[in-house]
């Protein structure tokens, strides 16, 4: 089963792929996307490998190009993450496809060969991305929209279906 989750920023969408990891771990293999704030403002964003829990910048405030609102996206570290990702697993977790990792052409490909050629995935769409890629997965796979109300009941079936 090929699941997807969007909603709003902040919502829990990476809390709810953590719940899933920590349910299945020894099954599963993939990255999420983190905040990382400085007290309470939000600074960036960092890329960590479920597996290794190493981690690496994707974007951070600042100047430079490309650029996500505020946020300059580091290709080159999230291409360089994506060739060290170990992949050799049942379920495929991939947060996020987003405006930010869709800056990288080596991020779209890794999409269409790895989440649409496996059983069994969970990934994070981005509620606003409007690339062919976002709009494949809302449309083939099950997709969940995350709410404070709704997050706990959809871990439980993830798991259930995964």
């Amino acid at each position: 089963m090929k699941v997807a989750l969007t909603g709003r920023p902040g919502v829990g969408k990476t809390t709810v792929c953590l719940k899933v990891f920590g349910q299945l771990k020894p099954r599963v293999a993939g990255f999420v996307t983190t905040e990382v704030r400085e007290g309470k403002n939000r600074v960036g964003f960092k890329l960590k490998d479920l597996r290794s829990g190493k981690d690496v910048w994707l974007a951070k405030i600042g100047d430079g190009k490309p650029k996500v609102g505020k946020y300059v996206v580091f290709v080159e570290n999230l291409e360089k993450f994506l060739d060290n990702l170990d992949l050799h697993a049942e379920v495929l977790i991939v947060d996020e496809v987003g405006p930010m990792e869709l800056k990288s052409q080596k991020f779209v490909k890794f999409i269409e060969d790895e989440i649409f050629s496996r059983e069994k995935v969970l990934a994070t769409v981005h509620y606003k991305a409007s690339h062919p890629i976002a709009e494949k997965i809302r449309k083939e796979f099950k997709l969940f929209t995350i709410d404070e109300e709704n997050r706990e009941k959809v871990v439980e079936e993830i798991i259930k279906t995964l």
